[in-house]
């Protein structure tokens, strides 16, 4: 399993390959896990971890940039809103000589481990998932020159709304990129999308390998959200909360593209005017922002001056983040972006699993269509503060949770179930 992000990283790239290295074990494979050394040893469930480095860490791009931001790898925004402040010299590295990513630097010093392992006999199949998409060039290298099959996971669709700012300007960048996923596809034995909406366009855009495209969605773990949910600690992040007190959350970055400083301008529109009205004090509701956040956007929300109603946590680790959806009355889901059509938010499934109201703020696309179809959602299609004000005042009212969809199945996306359709997939490329 080449995984970039694994843990004990804090991003939502981790959580899909720590439960898939979790459970698959229960179908009779085994992982052995590369990743980045990047976020140090987690300790405890994992022992067939490598870690290894990468090559030219930060300080020596920074020192070529002459005070640019350095390109090592880091899940927060706060990296790609430095990326936006480069030198064009930097900028240019990263478009043109770090194809297709910037960690071609990790694949680079982890490929001849992972070929040793595969050389040895001591893996029977490969497995890498993206983003980073130089995860699966690796794929592809080792996959030619030891023969084993090779399943591709893409967490996000590569070249179908790409996350990276040189795909999304189009052109020569976007053209080779694509070239790059043709060729990966054509060699791969089996290649995953996480929403039905990416697997349909990708079958769509290569028929020759439409049989060998599967959709597994993102999910969520029972055992872990069991373990949130029978806590004997409320966590740091909710002390102080009286039982009445009203909680909205929401977990993870404001938006999926990194180098882009987003903030929801119309829910803090709605929560101030709310909070000059009285209706919402600081005694009576808290608004937790848990996740990673750069600068210009505390900036930006710290001007709304909302004093003790807003506690913005930074990034927390897994069990905090379901406790925190746990104790919650609404969780928001906010994406600014103008089409969403072939990706879901992965945090979406853990607030589906907790059985909150789902307050969301999001484009016509796939993530919404799911929201819908659970029966728990309050979907909005811009951040508006009129109408936001107006959601927040009926979820405040009513409080009452949610009931279950009869025709929505949740256990369709736990972790375990997922584990054992990957498992399937794995045998049939070995077969």
């Amino acid at each position: 399993m080449l995984c970039y992000h694994f843990s004990p990283a804090v991003s939502g790239g981790v959580e899909r390959s720590a439960r898939f290295a979790r459970y698959l074990q229960e179908h009779g494979w085994t992982p052995l896990v590369v990743t980045t050394n990047r976020w140090g040893a987690p300790g405890g469930e994992y022992d067939g971890v490598l870690r290894v480095g990468e090559l030219f860490r930060r300080r020596r791009l920074r020192a070529a940039g002459r005070g640019g931001a350095g390109t090592a790898a880091d899940p927060s925004p706060a990296a790609g809103a430095r990326s936006a402040r480069r030198t064009p010299f930097l900028r240019f590295v990263e478009k043109w000589v770090l194809v297709p990513d910037k960690h071609v630097r990790w694949t680079a010093r982890a490929f001849l481990p992972a070929l040793g392992k595969l050389g040895r006999g001591g893996a029977d199949a490969i497995y890498t998932t993206s983003p980073p998409a130089s995860a699966h060039v690796l794929g592809l290298i080792l996959k030619r020159l030891t023969g084993k099959p090779w399943i591709m996971d893409l967490r996000d669709p590569w070249t179908l709304e790409p996350l990276n700012w040189y795909l999304r300007a189009g052109g020569a960048r976007l053209s080779l990129e694509r070239r790059i996923e043709r060729i990966c596809f054509g060699s791969a034995d089996a290649i995953v999308a996480t929403t039905e909406e990416a697997a349909l366009k990708y079958r769509e855009l290569y028929p020759g390998r439409a049989g060998r495209i599967h959709w597994i969605p993102n999910g969520f773990d029972a055992r872990e959200l069991e373990a949130a949910r029978s806590s004997a600690s409320p966590g740091a992040y909710l002390e102080g909360l009286g039982e009445g007190c009203f909680v909205i959350s929401h977990l993870g970055t404001f938006c999926r593209y990194t180098d882009t400083p987003a903030f929801p301008r119309g829910f803090l529109d709605a929560v101030k005017t709310l909070a000059t009205q009285g209706i919402l004090t600081s005694r009576t509701c808290r608004i937790i922002f848990a996740g990673s956040m750069n600068g210009e956007t505390e900036r930006l929300i710290a001007r709304y001056d909302l004093g003790g109603l807003i506690s913005m946590t930074g990034p927390v680790p897994h069990i905090d983040a379901l406790r925190i959806m746990l104790r919650s009355d609404l969780l928001f889901l906010y994406d600014p972006n103008t089409e969403g059509n072939y990706y879901i938010h992965g945090k979406l499934y853990e607030y589906l699993a907790a059985g909150r109201w789902i307050l969301g703020v999001l484009p016509a696309g796939a993530t919404r269509a799911l929201l819908e179809r659970s029966g728990r959602a309050i979907a909005i299609a811009k951040d508006d503060g009129e109408e936001i004000s107006r959601v927040l005042v009926r979820a405040l009212r009513e409080r009452a949770l949610p009931p279950a969809r009869e025709d929505f199945d949740i256990s369709r996306y736990e972790g375990r179930h997922q584990a054992l359709v990957l498992a399937r997939i794995i045998e049939e490329a070995c077969r």
